[in-house]
């Protein structure tokens, strides 16, 4: 009922809907939301930033971690 609820409010079909559920060939017709190519250009532009911005972000992640186990030698050390 809350699904058909939320459909109406977004005034999507509910029969469509179902229907593009229900079998494979209507779920790969299915045009709404986000499509596979808009997904893959994201991944590929993460990946690149991850890749431009490696050394910088293993150095942050490195000294986040030293600053960690810092602070945790320290607390232990107080016990």
């Amino acid at each position: 009922m809350l699904f058909h609820l939320y459909l109406l409010k977004n005034r999507v079909s509910f029969r469509r809907r179902i229907g593009a559920l229900r079998s494979p060939a209507g779920f790969l017709k299915d045009e709404s939301g986000m499509g596979t190519l808009e997904v893959i250009i994201i991944i590929a532009v993460l990946v690149a930033l991850a890749l431009v911005f490696r050394n910088f972000i293993m150095d942050m992640a490195g000294m986040i971690f030293d600053k960690i186990k810092a602070k945790t030698d320290a607390t232990i050390n107080t016990l």
